[in-house]
């Protein structure tokens, strides 16, 4: 934990990974370095949930018209999608809460990318 991150930091950082909320902290002035990085990594989780949403409208749309299979299918598939951008969404909020920086496996990649001062 960074000494130097204040409580008001924590608490924006944490707010970074609840859905569109991300917007909050991200418009907010004077962001520190721990709070730009949450904020990057809560944009790149919010449109990867933007973007399985978008996939599991075109698989219902395309495999959810067939009667039994495509109900399962995505039932499945949306039950995995919402579990894992949970659990991405409640470590991500827990650690900043506590101060910490972490990588969200294959999105920290992309998320250095969004340009956030």
């Amino acid at each position: 934990m960074d000494r130097n991150t204040t409580v008001k930091d924590r608490w924006l950082a944490a707010l970074a990974y609840v859905g569109f909320l991300v917007f909050i902290p991200m418009f907010a002035s004077n962001k520190s370095p721990f709070l730009a990085r949450h904020c990057r990594q809560g944009f790149a989780v919010f449109c990867s949930e933007v973007l399985g949403i978008a996939f599991l409208r075109i698989i219902d749309a395309t495999i959810g018209v067939i009667p039994v299979l495509g109900a399962l299918v995505m039932i499945l598939l949306s039950l995995v999608l919402f579990l894992a951008f949970l659990i991405i969404s409640a470590l991500g909020f827990s650690k900043s809460l506590f101060g910490e920086s972490w990588r969200i496996p294959y999105l920290d990649d992309w998320a250095e990318r969004i340009p956030i001062h």
